[in-house]
């Protein structure tokens, strides 16, 4: 009888137990439909009743609930509601315990009483309206408000009416348009190339104007231009030219003006994105000078320099209001990118505590401007891309991860027991492991250096022999490398190098004796003897430490080389080549390429050929080199065999491809979707 009860209770508690963690699981999952909603379709309304679906069905679960509770408050704050202030007061009075949450909630409490930013319906509210969604064109809204510019995956320029939808395609060149900079009185773009070359079109269409031809001496000298902004007649364009300063190019041609001249002790990086205000008094830049990335400004004319932030989390990409009383800037101040603002002063100074504008900024194609009413209008990225693995011989497709960010670069470990990949579902990019046969994730990076440093970069993750660490480029602000971590968390610890490093793919041999490395030449610190700028090329350097030796000594101008993958044997390493000036003329300009290692010459494997392909990994067999390319924007996997042939497409979507080391499966990732919003901000300044 006893032996019977005991089964019965431990019957219960086995019940009980997967109750509960059912329980977990479809809240979780029910939260994250709730989230698509919200972040992916725009669709707020939905979205707060499946989060108040959550926090009525699953009451017990306090985590999913709190963080739903907050979901609320950020959705009514995006309706410009009232019931925005009480949601987030739920937070605090409900999940005292849930201290990530209630921190949050209290500093949006914070900013809504210090702003006055939730009223009721009917009154003047803090405004979000979502103005149009691509699929495939990113952009940037006019100061007037009426017309979007944007940039087709051809690469061309289109503008569309916002009140018609009508759009009208500009230019119909071969070169890739990046970045559009409209004058002030919106009749006006400038634009820069693949090369780095600046040219400008109206926005009613019309013949290009050229200020720097992309065959230039002064781009193939690795010089470059970046516009931030127009003088206020429209007349001149507005650069930071680098190792120069702050310069205005006319539209008409002739000399250069200096706005703003580098101090001679200083370099780019200590006077970033120099901006003009308005009145023409001042100039307004980022910098890392103090330690940490802060906003400056200072008079255009010379003199001491004004620190308008001081906060530990990084503050970038300033942008002045068109009646100069603004200066907005990009920060991680609560734990994922956001817009905020500060009040300048006649005389330069800060006043008043910075405002936050919008939360959730994030993505590599995700911009802002101001408009000349005061708006701020924000192109915002909004893909999502999780990790799959596929049997060869029986197309099975399994899911491994499934959440709503960007996850990409899976690399299988040696044993084929895990999968590294990079995530950037805590708002950064991190390095982060799974199970290859489906578990629970584990991140990797968890104690990186500098975590609130500008920029942050993580490349594609490379397996140690051992199965127990990672290699990988790394930048965090100023300190830059290769960088191994423990795959169970530690501390990342860069690889000894007597060079200044600008590193973004590398990859470790097999038997872990070398590394293999792309790197382009920095004309300050410390580079590689002889090395290209503003090319890539391939090189190795003993894992422990010794002297770089470049692979690739083709040294065409325009031409390089980049994301190197070593062979199975180690005997080999495969990697591709990119002609930015063959490309930006429309022609075919990327190859594939093989080299022996230690003694070989570089060979190339497979014509040239259009497009991007970002990596690629090598067959266990050593007979087949697997990657991807993007075809009717959609990425898809393809072969070539490693001593050249003919490529074959696998009819498989997805991209960085990476073989298991038996060779029966491969991991890659997969856009779930790809879409970009335009949404419209006003109302959010205190009157």
């Amino acid at each position: 009888m006893k032996s019977y009860q005991f089964i019965v209770v431990v019957l219960f508690l086995a019940f009980s137990l997967v109750s509960v963690v059912y329980g977990q699981q479809a809240a979780e999952q029910l939260y994250q439909s709730a989230l698509y909603k919200e972040e992916i379709e725009g669709d707020l309304d939905a979205a707060i009743k499946i989060y108040e679906t959550v926090i009525k069905q699953y009451p017990e679960n306090r985590p999913v609930a709190a963080k739903t509770q907050l979901h609320i408050g950020l959705c009514y704050e995006k309706l410009g509601l009232k019931e925005a202030q009480k949601a987030y007061q739920k937070v605090v009075d409900k999940y005292p315990e849930q201290t990530e949450a209630v921190k949050l909630a209290n500093e949006k409490l914070s900013l809504l009483f210090r702003v006055g930013s939730v009223v009721g319906k009917g009154d003047s509210t803090l405004k979000m309206t979502k103005i149009f969604e691509s699929s495939e064109k990113s952009g940037f809204l006019s100061p007037d408000g009426k017309k979007l510019a944007l940039i087709g995956e051809e690469g061309d320029i289109w503008i569309r009416d916002i009140a018609s939808g009508k759009e009208t395609r500009l230019t119909q060149t071969p070169s890739y348009k990046y970045w559009c900079f409209w004058s002030p009185n919106s009749e006006l773009i400038a634009y820069l190339d693949a090369v780095g070359g600046l040219y400008v079109v109206s926005a009613k269409g019309g013949e290009l104007r050229s200020l720097i031809k992309s065959d230039s001496d002064f781009i193939k000298e690795g010089n470059y231009v970046w516009p931030t902004g127009w003088s206020s007649d429209n007349q001149m364009i507005l650069c930071q030219v680098s190792r120069r300063g702050l310069c205005a190019i006319p539209l008409s041609g002739g000399e250069w003006k200096d706005i703003f001249k580098l101090p001679a002790q200083y370099s780019d990086k200590d006077f970033n994105l120099l901006t003009l205000s308005p009145n023409g008094k001042f100039v307004a830049y980022e910098s890392t000078k103090s330690g940490n990335s802060d906003i400056y400004v200072i008079p255009a004319d010379g003199g001491n320099s004004i620190q308008i932030t001081k906060h530990p989390a990084p503050d970038t990409e300033p942008t002045w209001s068109f009646d100069g009383k603004w200066i907005a800037f990009i920060t991680s101040r609560s734990g994922t990118n956001e817009i905020w603002a500060t009040r300048i002063s006649p005389d330069g100074n800060p006043e008043g505590e910075s405002l936050q504008i919008f939360r959730g900024f994030s993505g590599s194609r995700s911009y802002y401007n101001w408009t000349i009413d005061g708006k701020i209008a924000i192109s915002k990225s909004a893909g999502v891309s999780n990790i799959f693995v596929r049997e060869l011989q029986t197309g099975k497709e399994t899911q491994l991860t499934n959440i709503l960010t960007f996850e990409s670069h899976p690399r299988w470990s040696p044993d084929g027991s895990q999968i590294a990949f990079i995530s950037r579902r805590d708002g950064e990019s991190d390095l982060w492991t799974i199970p290859s046969k489906g578990g629970e994730a584990n991140k990797v990076t968890v104690n990186v250096p500098n975590p609130n440093a500008t920029p942050r970069y993580i490349s594609r993750p490379s397996w140690l022999p051992d199965g127990k660490s990672l290699a990988f480029g790394g930048i965090f602000g100023e300190d830059r490398g290769i960088w191994t971590v423990p795959t169970s968390g530690g501390i990342p610890e860069k690889m000894k190098s007597d060079f200044g490093p600008l590193i973004e793919n590398c990859d470790v041999s097999p038997d872990g004796a070398y590394i293999t490395f792309d790197y382009i030449g920095v004309k300050e610190g410390n580079p590689i003897k002889n090395s290209r700028n503003p090319e890539r090329d391939i090189y190795v350097i003993p894992f422990k430490g010794g002297s770089p030796q470049r692979i690739t000594m083709i040294a065409k101008s325009g031409l390089s080389f980049i994301s190197p993958s070593w062979s199975p044997d180690g005997k080999m390493i495969a990697f591709r080549s990119t002609d930015v000036f063959e490309g930006n003329e429309g022609k075919n300009a990327v190859e594939l390429w093989v080299c022996k290692f230690p003694e070989g010459e570089p060979k190339a494997i497979t014509e040239k050929m259009k497009g991007n392909i970002p990596c690629l990994s090598w067959s266990p067999d050593g007979k087949t080199i697997i990657f991807s390319v993007v075809e009717d924007n959609k990425e898809q996997i393809c072969t070539v065999p490693s001593d050249g042939g003919e490529i074959k497409k696998m009819d498989i979507e997805g991209f960085y491809p990476d073989f298991s080391p038996d060779g029966i499966s491969i991991v890659y990732g997969k856009r779930l979707k790809s879409s970009f919003e335009y949404w419209l901000i006003e109302n959010f300044l205190p009157k």
